[in-house]
This record gives C-alpha cells, structure tokens and sequence, in this order.
C-alpha cells in the first residue's frame, strides 16, 4: 500500500444559499423564477394586507406606507423565501412538466369518431355530382 491511499478525500463546503439559488435557475429556468416571484409578491401583498388591517389607513400617503412596509417585512424573509423556493420549485416542475404531458396526449380511442361514421355513402356523392353538373342546352332552350 501506498502512502498517498489513505489520505481521505478534503470534505467540500456546502454552496452557498445564493450558489444553490443560482443553480437553481439554471437548472429549471422560467418555473423557478416564476416561482420565486410569485413567493415574493404573495408575502408582499401578505404582509400588507396584515399591516392594512392593523393600521387602516386613510391617505394615499397611509396605502403607500403600508405597501412600503409590507416590503420591508417581505425583504426580511428573503432567506425563508429562498428556501421555500429551493424546496417548492421541483414540485411544481413536476406538476407543470406532467400537466403538459396530459395536454399533448392524444384523445382516447373511445372519444373519437368512428370511420364509418364519417364517411359519405357513394349513393349521396352521386345526387350531389349530379346537383352540381351544368344544365343541359335542351333543358335551356325550354323557356
């Protein structure tokens, strides 16, 4: 045996929550970032809409405040929001990648037509052909 053999390997640092929400994205692209959005934007209207109810306000300037503040709350749950994130984008790229499967399946056999059924008797493409067809010079000259 070797003397280099036994060296165990150097344990490598956990990535960063920015490094993982990095490659989160680039991994999944558009599903996390819409995800990730919409997390945001729901604790944003979440906070505010608890700000709102406690402080009521009565101005534009009151309304804004609030929204302010409901921004400030929603920025100090960046890292919860990104752990969410991190959690909750492949399920939804799961349930997104198996709802496009569902809608790119063709219909059941039991739900389309039967052949038969959409074809025209030859009898009826006759009557039709002859509907069709120029009158004759003897038949115009009656009138």
């Amino acid at each position: 045996m070797r003397d280099g053999d036994d060296v165990p390997a150097a344990p490598t640092a956990k990535p960063s929550l920015k490094q993982r929400l990095s490659a989160l994205f680039a991994d999944y692209g558009r599903i996390a970032i819409v995800t990730f959005f919409t997390l945001s934007i729901l604790t944003i209207i979440g906070f505010s809409i608890a700000f709102g109810i406690g402080a009521s306000p009565s101005t534009a300037t009151g309304v804004l405040g609030v929204i302010a503040a409901g921004w400030v709350a929603a920025k100090a749950t960046l890292p919860v929001r990104i752990l969410v994130t991190l959690g909750l984008t492949p399920v939804v790229a799961f349930v997104v990648t198996r709802l496009g499967r569902k809608a790119a399946e063709p219909a059941p056999a039991a739900l389309e037509a039967p052949a038969a059924a959409l074809e025209v008797p030859a009898a009826a493409l006759e009557v039709a052909d002859v509907a069709l067809q120029a009158p004759d010079a003897s038949t115009r000259d009656r009138s």
